[in-house]
């Protein structure tokens, strides 16, 4: 038998029928009848349209009637089982229409404040123009090893000698503990702070510790890093304002409620 007669349970469970307003003069044609339920043309391309997100193939119309006539098969045994009455279905319907109240009421709150342009460029202007640190580093497992090695380097030993022959990081042990260019948000917060301090050409005299170990870190040069374009930045922009958006109306919401939290906490 064909495959498209299986279908993956997740596409019968999870794709929901868009309701669509028709024109009311032009009833929607049928497609499928099934035991006096009819699937209408409506139906079939609204279902249409959420499968097309679903996946890069786009299903064929052979497929897509089999989908929806095996979802409807479905729906009717389970009306006739009388699951639908059944007490977990009704407290996951519950949370699915609430849900579904509350992406209507975030959505509704962003369609109430747009944001323009001038707005996003605005939001744009703001942002901090990005460094790069050229730096080096030795790590090594304990804090003793690390002011050693700090020790040496006061003595006028290389810090590329010393990354070589005692630092754990094999990688950049074999570049003389070279990193090559980074930025503070590619590093954890212990290293990029200390980098962040540093002075060209200084390194850290007091060990730096991160979950990887002991850290000597040496900044060898620093540049700025040009923004991206307006452009190419604007889809992350507007969901940061989004985001920001729906903090401020919920932080509304909830000092305007009257509410107690009874559970304690530790």
């Amino acid at each position: 038998m064909s495959k498209q007669f299986f279908l993956n349970t997740a596409l019968l469970l999870g794709v929901f029928l868009i309701p669509c307003v028709g024109n009311a003069d032009d009833p929607p044609a049928p497609v499928i009848v099934v035991n006096g339920i009819t699937i209408t043309q409506q139906d079939y391309d609204n279902y249409f349209k959420v499968r097309a997100k679903q996946s890069e193939i786009t299903p064929d119309e052979q497929t897509l009637l089999e989908e929806l006539l095996q979802r409807e098969l479905l729906r009717q045994d389970a009306i006739e089982k009388k699951l639908d009455k059944h007490p977990k279905f009704i407290e996951k319907l519950r949370y699915l229409r609430d849900s579904m109240l509350m992406a209507a009421a975030m959505q509704d709150n962003l369609k109430q404040h747009p944001l323009d342009d001038a707005t996003l460029r605005a939001e744009y202007a703001m942002l901090e123009i990005p460094k790069e640190y050229k730096v080096r580093h030795i790590l090594v497992e304990t804090e003793e090893a690390a002011k050693a090695i700090i020790a040496e380097l006061g003595q006028n030993k290389t810090f590329g000698e010393l990354a070589k022959d005692k630092s754990i990081d094999t990688e950049a042990a074999k570049n003389n503990g070279d990193l090559g260019w980074i930025t503070k948000q590619k590093v954890v917060p212990e290293f990029g702070d200390a980098m962040e301090k540093l002075e060209k050409g200084k390194y850290t005299t007091i060990p730096v510790k991160s979950k990887f170990g002991w850290h000597i870190i040496q900044l060898d040069e620093t540049r700025n890093v040009a923004l991206p374009s307006f452009e190419s930045v604007k889809r992350q922009i507007i969901n940061a304002l989004e985001n920001r958006q729906m903090q401020e109306y919920v932080r509304n919401l909830r000092k305007k409620a009257k509410f107690e939290i009874l559970k304690k906490t530790d």
